[in-house]
């Protein structure tokens, strides 16, 4: 059997149960909120498309993992677009400090436990990566127009 005859089947049968249950759940809903079969039905629907998510996020990734592994010249694009994030977080992490926010109101957060050094730190590494990501973009952007005039 080919893949796409094995792919098509498997898409029929995915469309044949969803439509079961968006069908189910149609004929079951209720003004009344305490019914318990309009709840499960809602539930299983629910569950059904976590089910599909998980299934199409985890397809997707592997399969664009197969990819890259079987060319060489995108697992080496890859290798480097992963070293160059974890060279910039790596950096904005080094940069980062965990002082304590001095703005009205602060205090409530600190005294809740909301804002803890830990927290603080990771916040500092998003915004100083945000800035650098920024400047290489404006830096790209200038270096792109300026090449284009003298080419």
């Amino acid at each position: 059997m080919k893949f796409t005859k094995i792919t098509s089947i498997m898409l029929y049968v995915i469309l044949g149960i969803s439509l079961f249950l968006i069908i189910s759940l149609l004929s079951n809903l209720d003004a009344n909120m305490a019914d318990e079969g309009m709840s499960t039905w809602i539930s299983t629907n629910l569950y059904w498309s976590y089910l599909l998510l998980a299934i199409s996020g985890i397809a997707a990734l592997a399969l664009e993992f197969a990819n890259t592994i079987s060319d060489k010249k995108a697992t080496k694009s890859a290798l480097v677009a992963l070293g160059f994030t974890v060279a910039v977080i790596g950096i904005s992490y080094l940069l980062s400090d965990d002082e304590m926010p001095k703005f009205f109101g602060a205090s409530k957060f600190i005294e809740d436990g909301t804002i803890t050094p830990s927290s603080l730190i990771w916040i500092g590494t998003g915004l100083i990566a945000t800035y650098i990501l920024s400047a290489i973009s404006i830096v790209a952007i200038i270096w792109s127009s300026i090449s284009a005039i003298f080419k």
